[in-house]
This record gives structure tokens, C-alpha cells and sequence, in this order.
């Protein structure tokens, strides 16, 4: 009698268990897996479209994944709106880096709802910049723990600029600022410190004049191995 009893009460806890897995995908599908479309682009900012044809004129909750191309990062911003009539509404993605390759994916779920859809498919942009391209001409000036990294850049001769180093050892892109003036052939250079010793490092360069927002793209990867211990 005990064992029938158990083996009812078991039953009936997985027939439970699959009713929550059954209603929860339902939920999901009830969804839709949204779509969406880059509708502006500037320096700082982007505007999506986001449209999810199950959700006409409802209130939902918006996850957006935000993905920076250039130093390998991820976040993450919310959302809580109306989509519209045609099951679309408008985003204005803010707080980005000029001069940036950036995917977006988003997904999305009713306000009342706990489950969220799957993502959607990426929709790519490069956010404005300055026109400059800098270069990497040489890395010299080798140690176990710096390098010191010669660039140029066209029309910035004689001019003071911002230069952000990118750089990483194995899949993480990290940054450094420096401050400094070119000179009249539009060249200068700058010392890495705090590296690792006999390690392979990737370094990118992308500049600005003194006192602009607008960063130019990245040049080109130059990599170089630091010298043992």
C-alpha cells in the first residue's frame, strides 16, 4: 500500500513538474521573438525600433543586450513600455562610446508576465566619430613589464590629444588614457607600464583632439611579447 502510495504521489509531482515546463514555454511562445532595426545613429547614442507582433498596443518589459565590438563588453539596460498598434515602439539607447562598433539584441515579455522571450536577432551600428585614423607605426622600448608604443595621426601635428590604448592579453580588452602633444610630423609616443612579463599583448589606438567628445575608430592591432623575468 505504501509503495502504491508513493508511486501516485510521484507521478503526480511530475505530472506538475511538466504542466509548470508546459505553461512557462507557452508563455514564452505567446511572446514572440521580437525584431530589431537600428533607426539613427549618432555619437553618443542610438535609436531602436523593437517590434513584437504578439504584443500590439500592451505594456512590456524591454531587455536590451548591448555588445562593445571593439573592447569585447557586454551590458545590459531595461525598459518598461507600450509597444504600439503594430507592435512596435522606439528606443533611445544613450551613454555609448563615439567612433564604436556596437550589436544590439533585444528581448521582451509582457509587464505582468515573468517569462521573457528568447533574443532576438543582432542589429548592428558604428556610433560617429571624428574622422582621424592613428596608427601604431612600432612598438620599441621592450621589458618584462612596459613597451612603449610610437604613433602618428594626419592633421593633429602640433596638437595636444587624448589617446586611449586598448589592449589585452588574452580575450579581455582593457583601456588606458593618456594626455599628450604630437609633434610638427603629427608623431608621438607613450610607455605601457604595469604589464606581464613574457606575455603577448594586442594594443589598438583610437585619439581625439584636446577638449572633444569625439573619439576617431581604432587603428589597426599591433602586437608584441614582453620580455621574461
Amino acid at each position: 500500500m505504501f509503495h502504491k502510495i508513493a508511486l501516485v504521489f510521484f507521478f503526480s509531482v511530475m505530472l506538475f513538474v511538466g504542466w509548470l515546463g508546459f505553461s512557462s514555454s507557452a508563455q514564452a511562445a505567446n511572446t514572440c521573438t521580437p525584431v530589431v532595426n537600428v533607426q539613427e545613429t549618432k555619437e553618443t547614442s542610438v535609436k531602436l525600433k523593437v517590434t513584437c507582433l504578439n504584443l500590439k498596443n500592451t505594456k512590456a518589459k524591454i531587455k536590451i543586450l548591448v555588445s562593445n565590438d571593439d573592447t569585447d563588453s557586454d551590458s545590459y539596460k531595461s525598459a518598461t513600455v507600450k509597444l504600439g498598434k503594430n507592435g512596435s515602439v522606439n528606443l533611445k539607447i544613450s551613454g555609448l562610446d563615439s567612433a564604436t562598433n556596437y550589436n544590439f539584441k533585444v528581448k521582451v515579455k509582457k509587464a505582468s508576465s515573468s517569462v521573457y522571450s528568447p533574443y532576438s536577432s543582432s542589429a548592428s551600428t558604428t556610433t560617429e566619430g571624428s574622422d582621424y585614423d592613428p596608427v601604431i607605426d612600432k612598438i620599441n622600448g621592450i621589458t618584462e613589464d612596459s613597451a612603449k608604443l610610437k604613433i602618428s595621426c594626419d592633421d593633429l601635428e602640433n596638437k595636444t590629444v587624448d589617446v586611449q590604448v586598448a589592449y589585452k592579453k588574452k580575450t579581455s580588452w582593457s583601456t588606458k588614457t593618456f594626455s599628450l602633444t604630437l609633434d610638427d610630423d603629427g608623431e608621438g609616443s607613450l610607455t605601457m607600464d604595469d604589464l606581464k612579463s613574457d606575455t603577448l599583448y594586442s594594443f589598438k589606438i583610437r585619439i581625439k583632439k584636446d577638449g572633444s567628445s569625439s573619439y576617431s575608430v581604432y587603428s589597426p592591432i599591433k602586437t608584441v611579447t614582453t620580455d621574461e623575468d
